[in-house]
This record gives C-alpha cells, sequence and structure tokens, in this order.
C-alpha cells in the first residue's frame, strides 16, 4: 500500500490525491470510535485498497474481543498492543488507549504515504519509543515538496504528543476529503492498476451516520407498572443471553414512558449497564454520571446504587481516555466503599485504585500516579504475593514513571 523511498526519490511518487486512503481509513475511525471502539494497531500491513479503490482496515479482531479493554490492568504484564514506529506516545509508556491513540497512528501512515518514510527511526543514540515521546514531528513539506500545508499542518497535529490536542477521524476525514476528490490519484506509480484508486468510492459519502425511524404516538405512551417490570426482566435476560443490542433498544424505545420518577431511574440505570456491556463506554459514562448523581439526591454515600454508578462511571470514563472525569468519580468510589465487606469489593477497590494511578500519570501527575501506586503495592503483595503477576505489573508501571520521557 505504500510506495517505497525509491518512487519518491526518482520522482513517481503518488499524487496528493492518494491521501484519499488516509480519508478513508478516518471515516472507518470515526464510525468505530462512535462506539468506543478502538485498533490500536493502524500500520500499512492493516490496511488493504481493494478493486475499486475501496479501503478496508484489517486486524479489528482484537480490539472488538468483549473485555480486551483499552486500560493496562493489574494482570497484565508486557501485553502492550501496537506497532512500534506507529505507537502513540501513550502506547509507549502503558497508558489508557483510546481513540486519539488510532490518530496518532494514521497520521505515521499518513506521513509515510505522503513521503515514503516513517516520521521516526530509532537508533542506539535515541530509541523509536524516546522519538515518539519526546522529537517534535518532522515537517511533512521539509521531505517533499508541494504537499499542501494544510495537510502537513493536518499530520503535524494528528502526531500532537498531547493526545487531547489531536483531531476526532471525523476531522481528519473532512480535512483530506478535498485533495481526495481534486484529481484521480492514478499516476505513473500506480497506472499498471487503475481499478485500485482509492479516490474513486468517494462519489458516495463515507461517513452516513444512521437514522432511528421516528417514534409514533403508541410509542409515547406511559408504561403500565407491570409493562416496566417486564421490561426490565427482558432486559436483564437479554444481557444474560449476550444480545446487547437488543436490550439497549429496548430501553432507549421506553425512554421517557416510565410510571413514575423511581421507574424512570431504574431504567436509565439499566440503559447504562447495556451500553457498558456493549462496550459503548462514551454512553455509559456518560449515563452512569448522571444517574449517580441523581442517587446522591436522596441516598447514603455508601449505598451500593451509588458507588455502583461512580464505579462503573469512573472506569467509563478511563476507557474513553477521559482522567479529567474518570478521577472524581473513581475517588469518590474508593473514598466510600467497603473493601471489608466481600472479597469482590476488595478486589474492585483495589483495581479502581490502580486505575486512579494510571489517569493520574495520563493527566499529567507522575509523581501522584508513583505515590498511589506505592501505596497500593502492600495491599496487592497482602492480597496476592510478592510474585504474583498484579505486583511485578504495579512495579513495571512504576518504572516507567520513573524513566526519562
Amino acid at each position: 500500500m505504500i510506495f517505497s523511498p525509491d518512487a519518491y526519490a526518482s520522482g513517481t511518487a503518488p499524487t496528493v490525491s492518494w491521501a484519499a486512503i488516509a480519508a478513508q481509513i478516518a471515516a472507518v475511525l470515526a464510525d468505530v470510535h462512535r462506539v468506543d471502539i478502538v485498533h490500536r494497531d493502524i500500520k500499512p500491513s492493516n490496511v488493504m485498497v481493494t478493486e475499486g479503490g475501496l479501503v478496508k482496515v484489517l486486524d479489528f479482531g482484537i480490539a472488538i474481543l468483549r473485555g480486551a479493554s483499552a486500560l493496562p490492568r493489574l494482570t497484565q504484564v508486557d501485553r502492550t498492543v501496537g506497532t512500534p514506529p506507529y505507537m502513540s506516545p501513550e502506547q509507549c509508556l502503558g497508558q489508557p488507549v483510546a481513540a486519539a491513540s488510532d490518530i496518532y497512528s494514521l497520521g505515521c501512515l499518513l506521513c509515510e504515504l505522503l513521503t515514503g518514510d516513517q516520521p521516526f527511526f530509532g537508533s542506539e543514540s535515541m530509541p523509536l519509543r524516546a522519538h515518539h515521546l519526546q522529537t517534535p514531528p518532522p515537517p511533512v513539506r521539509g521531505r517533499r515538496a508541494g504537499v499542501p500545508a494544510e495537510i502537513d499542518a493536518l499530520v503535524t497535529s494528528m502526531l500532537a504528543k498531547d493526545a487531547a490536542a489531536r483531531p476526532a477521524a471525523s476531522a481528519v476525514y473532512d480535512a483530506l476529503l478535498p485533495f481526495a476528490l481534486s484529481l484521480p490519484a492514478v499516476n505513473s506509480a500506480g497506472a499498471e492498476d487503475q481499478d485500485r484508486d482509492p479516490t474513486r468510492p468517494f462519489r458516495r459519502p463515507l461517513l452516513a451516520v444512521p437514522t432511528r425511524p421516528a417514534a409514533t404516538a403508541a410509542d409515547q405512551a406511559l408504561l403500565t407498572d407491570a409493562e416496566a417490570k417486564l421490561l426490565l426482566g427482558n432486559v436483564e435476560a437479554l444481557l444474560q443471553a449476550e444480545h446487547p443490542a437488543e436490550a439497549i433498544n429496548l430501553l432507549e424505545d421506553a425512554a421517557g414512558r416510565a410510571p413514575d420518577a423511581a421507574y424512570a431511574l431504574e431504567l436509565r440505570r439499566a440503559l447504562a449497564a447495556a451500553l457498558l456491556y456493549a462496550g459503548e463506554y462514551t454512553r455509559a459514562a456518560t449515563l452512569f454520571d448522571a444517574v449517580g448523581s441523581d442517587y446522591r439526591r436522596y441516598l447514603p454515600a455508601a449505598d451500593p446504587l451509588v458507588l455502583e454508578c461512580a464505579y462503573h462511571a469512573g472506569h467509563a470514563y478511563a476507557e474513553t481516555g477521559r482522567p479529567d472525569r474518570a478521577l472524581p468519580q473513581l475517588r469518590y468510589y474508593v473514598q466510600n466503599a467497603d473493601p471489608g465487606q466481600d472479597g469482590d469489593e476488595a478486589e474492585k477497590v483495589i483495581e479502581s485504585r490502580f486505575l486512579i494511578a494510571q489517569m493520574a500519570a495520563a493527566s499529567g501527575d507522575p509523581d501522584g500516579a508513583a505515590a498511589e501506586l506505592r501505596a497500593l503495592r502492600p495491599l496487592l503483595v497482602d492480597a496476592f504475593g510478592m510474585k504474583s503477576t498484579q505486583v511485578r505489573n504495579l512495579d513495571k508501571q512504576v518504572r516507567r514513571l520513573r524513566a526519562p520521557g
């Protein structure tokens, strides 16, 4: 898919319209990021241009496996997913990986597509990881004259060290679209296979958002008490049968139709749980946050419903790379939970404290993260043993925090 450096040196490099490849990848990422799927390994070998010019993004297997969290876990040691030349700074540090990490990897790929070279190369004096963490992104126009300034600026923004500064996938698509449409992508470098011109699919929109049919008047009728109970029972059965999409549809259709405020709150909590089960972390986090806030108005801080909402909201916010929203929820949970009541609660508190350290590191507070991990270590030793995977992983995280950037 990527042309060799010799093609660029000999003047047979692809036209700028080959950015249509990156635009199509961005379209795919925009769709999957909406439902909080992160690929985590965007690279040339995971991209294929088919006949007709349609780009396919391969190897989503790890990304969509249920439970394949983007968060580092206490039971994981040296299991970072990614390919070094295309890994984001947060991947290099073993920090939570969210949608912005895919954008960084796509920026590396786009730089290589336009210039024939990856953005960074490691050496004995400076390893590749250090470049990803420290070295400013190289200007694309410095490697290939004639690249539009807008694309140069886009690549620079995609390769920002701060994940929050990178554009969303839909913004990358919008920025590349005019160039994908400006002229045919096939030139002397690709004339032997014109059927794979990646500009051809742009005759049809790649970012169409599915719409739901409008609700009828009958759909808006209030549920009876019996119907509400039956609905919640059906939702539980669907989740147990691993059909979260159907459960979500039922609950969304019932939104606003609860017979009273208590059922309305219960339906919203059930919807948040179904969204979390389906891996739609962004929506789940926001809903658990709102429902937990409502519960706190009339329930004590240690009530199981209040704690459940804080726990799930914190973990879901963390999955989407939002330490600013995750930390208050996680700290609330840890401060009010009673780890002595059962083993499951104790394990959840430990996991949440480990995640607090991860979120502190992701928000630019490595000292706070290290302090949390050091305080957590004796608890892990008591619970799992000095030589356990959990302790080894914690020690690995501390070493990473101490390592020079």
